[in-house]
């Protein structure tokens, strides 16, 4: 029988009892749980990154690192090329081509509406459907100059306003010109002055603005989307580096000299170096080089026609005030040639030396022959031959300047042509990179998993 006493005297241990005071209260003790796992997976790592696997491992994963750097980084810039490319197809090209078609357009209007003073009665019904048509061109271009504008091209879009502002006037003073010259009204002659002032002075000076900016906003975009893509060939030249200094330092490990995985995916690597290299030279070169060369002839051939028309407008208006000036002479010579040396610029373009030569050649021909009919012309009207020199106006002179209009419009729309080209030849280039590159980069991933998988085998 035990007594308490005997039983207290077993009790030779201390009682476990909880502390008054915890060493860690329930929130830290809760903290303290959720950052010894993740401190415990560390240590392991660390520890098992020290290992000859842990080593290949790692390896391994900062090649993948580097190569899918290396391809994510061409697809973002070509994803943004491509986006760039398809703005200056779409809008920006085509609003510069609205432009010059606003320009030109409006100058022959107002050469055909002076053209037909000098004739009897109403004119002839091509004569009024054609300045109709060149008005409702310019009209058209107009408006698309203005869709095709951004938000921050506030000068363009104020340029396209003035114009449509100042047309309507100058449609209005040419209508009550010709009712006049129908009554025979000696006050048609001011108001034909007037209206072809109004459009020399102010209303083509803004559409020449106009085509200026629109072309130099061309010329910018097509340059910045033709620079070299520094970050993906830097990105590639480094993963094609850390590749052989991988391949270098796996030959020292496990004396093996070539891994074939490591080898596939530095060949596969250096294609797409070489590939983005190569397409980033030829883009550069027709985008950069051969645009620019292109894109003069096409601005001198724009700036010869204008040129070409207002000098018939100019001459038109001799005949109205049956007065030949010297001033109006030496302009005229002037005009003869810019359009020979912008058709010595088209012929000497590499691209377009034997683009249109027939064209050329009808340009030359209908030049010289409006040249010489404007010499007859001025020497009539100073001998006093007033009707001579109408017929010489209304039929060798429009003959061969139609003939000239004609020519050097095929040759503009011919010389657009090629700018376009190389636009789409860049943008053809950049999507078949992006696609081909990025498919490349996969498999060299694919590769360098294979070829470590083997060492990898032999330490488990």
């Amino acid at each position: 029988m035990t007594t308490p006493n005997a039983e207290l005297a077993d009790q030779w241990l201390d009682d476990v009892t909880e502390p008054s005071q915890p060493v860690f209260d329930r929130p830290t003790h809760r903290l303290y749980a959720w950052f010894i796992g993740p401190a415990r997976l560390a240590r392991r790592l660390l520890s098992f990154l020290g290992t000859t696997p842990g080593k290949l491992v790692a390896v391994t994963l900062a090649l993948t690192i580097a190569i899918a750097a290396a391809g994510m980084s061409l697809a973002a810039s070509s994803t943004d090329r491509h986006a760039n490319l398809n703005t200056l197809l779409s809008s920006t090209e085509p609003m510069n081509n609205s432009a010059h078609n606003l320009y030109t357009s409006l100058s022959l209007a107002d050469t055909i509406a002076t053209t037909g003073f000098v004739q009897l009665g109403e004119g002839s019904t091509d004569d009024r459907e054609a300045y109709s048509a060149a008005i409702d061109t310019a009209t058209v271009a107009a408006t698309e100059s203005a869709l095709g504008s951004a938000t921050d091209d506030t000068r363009i879009r104020e340029l396209i306003l003035n114009i449509q502002r100042q047309l309507p006037v100058y449609t209005g003073m040419v209508e009550t010109a010709r009712a006049n010259h129908r009554d025979g009204n000696a006050v048609a002659v001011n108001y034909m002055s007037n209206a072809s002032t109004l459009m020399r002075e102010d209303i083509l000076p803004d559409a020449r603005e106009l085509f200026r900016l629109t072309s130099a906003k061309v010329t910018q975009e097509q340059k910045a989307l033709t620079r070299p893509q520094w970050v993906p060939l830097s990105g590639f030249v480094a993963a094609v580096f850390f590749l052989l200094a991988a391949q270098w330092w796996l030959w020292r490990l496990t004396r093996r000299r070539f891994n074939r995985g490591f080898l596939a995916a530095t060949v596969l690597l250096s294609v797409a170096l070489a590939w983005v290299s190569i397409t980033t030279i030829m883009i550069w070169a027709a985008g950069s080089q051969r645009f620019e060369a292109v894109a003069a002839p096409w601005e001198q051939l724009t700036a010869s026609q204008i040129e070409a028309q207002q000098a018939r407008t100019t001459e038109t208006l001799m005949l109205v005030s049956r007065q030949a000036t010297v001033d109006a002479t030496v302009d005229f010579d002037a005009t003869v040639l810019a359009v020979h040396q912008a058709l010595d610029s088209y012929g000497a373009a590499e691209d377009l030396g034997a683009g249109d030569a027939q064209s050329v050649a009808d340009a030359r021909g209908a030049l010289n022959q409006w040249a010489s009919a404007h010499k007859d012309l001025v020497a009539d009207l100073n001998a006093g031959r007033y009707d001579s020199a109408i017929t010489l106006s209304t039929e060798d002179g429009a003959g061969s300047f139609n003939d000239l209009n004609d020519a050097l419009t095929r040759l503009i729309a011919d010389t657009r042509g090629v700018l376009r080209s190389y636009i789409e030849s860049g943008h053809q280039a950049t999507t078949a990179l992006g696609g081909s590159v990025g498919f490349l980069t996969l498999l060299g991933i694919i590769c360098v998993w294979l070829g470590i998988r083997p060492r990898l085998q032999e330490y488990l």
